[in-house]
């Protein structure tokens, strides 16, 4: 029997053995390599998504990751997108919590944390982070010319995917939403809501938001909406229902006079491409 366990562990210690010895050598080449290796390998695997990569210094993260700085994205026709840092990696601590892929992406204060399953370029569960974006400091693409602007303060959200469907749920704060007014003899040409906060859920590809708070010129909104689409956000589309709390309050108070002497209630109406949203003010 002894001889027996000994001729079992000798293949083992050997096997073993041999990882470690593949371990080291990969992670050797993985340090060793030329940043504009990196980034030329990096570069093409992006191009099949459509997606341009230019930075100005690559290097390895140890133990296991990419860092891409002074970093500019393309998105095909619309504006460059530039960043200061991207890091991707691989963190086998994220195991436990079975998120092991870590993506980071920052400019200045604005931060996106990504936490993926194992098999990133096809994820079955993730966890997202946005703070202090704002479409000013950061133009996306997707909102370029539509007159439309946001500042997220954060939000978070976990999904889970399967069979082709997705489901996620989430909570998010906005120091402001902008959305342009285009209705004929409007005296506003935009509605700004300040202090946003809301909820939202994600089945398949409609994100609904069964909560939201707001502030318009000194009256308080609150109201439902949702986002159809939403996985296509060039091809998205938006609808907002909100309600004035205090109609006769702040700004509100004054359109009242101006256009609707004799009604009693406002709602504020968002709706459009999620691209170019437009809102108009309902009165009644």
């Amino acid at each position: 029997m002894p001889g027996r366990y000994a001729n079992l562990r000798r293949p083992t210690l050997y096997a073993l053995g041999a990882a470690l010895f593949l371990a080291g050598f990969l992670l050797t080449v993985a340090v060793t390599l030329p940043g504009d290796t990196v980034l030329s390998l990096s570069r093409a695997a992006l191009k099949t998504a459509g997606v341009e990569l230019t930075a100005a210094d690559t290097r390895f993260v140890f133990p296991l990751g990419l860092r891409f700085k002074g970093v500019t994205l393309s998105f095909g026709p619309g504006p460059s997108v530039p960043l200061d840092e991207v890091t991707a990696s691989w963190e086998w601590t994220g195991l436990f919590r079975w998120l092991p892929a870590h993506l980071r992406i920052a400019r200045g204060n604005a931060v996106a944390d990504i936490r993926l399953s194992p098999a990133f370029w096809n994820p079955s569960r993730g966890r997202v982070t946005v703070a202090g974006v704002s479409s000013e400091k950061i133009p996306l693409p997707v909102f370029s010319g539509s007159g439309a602007g946001f500042s997220i303060r954060r939000v978070d959200a976990r999904w889970k995917g399967s069979g082709g469907r997705l489901a996620a749920n989430g909570s998010g704060e906005f120091d402001f939403l902008r959305i342009p007014v285009p209705t004929p003899n409007s005296p506003i040409r935009e509605a700004r809501i300040d202090n946003v906060s809301m909820t939202f859920v994600v089945r398949g590809d409609v994100l609904r938001v069964p909560r939201l708070l707001g502030n318009y010129e000194g009256s308080r909104l609150d109201g439902t909406g949702e986002i159809r689409r939403v996985l296509s956000p060039g091809q998205a589309s938006v609808t907002l229902h909100l309600r004035v709390q205090n109609p006769f309050e702040g700004r509100i108070g004054t359109l009242f006079d101006m256009l609707a002497k004799n009604a009693k209630n406002a709602n504020l109406r968002i709706f459009g491409p999620l691209a170019a949203p437009r809102a108009e003010f309902q009165f009644f």
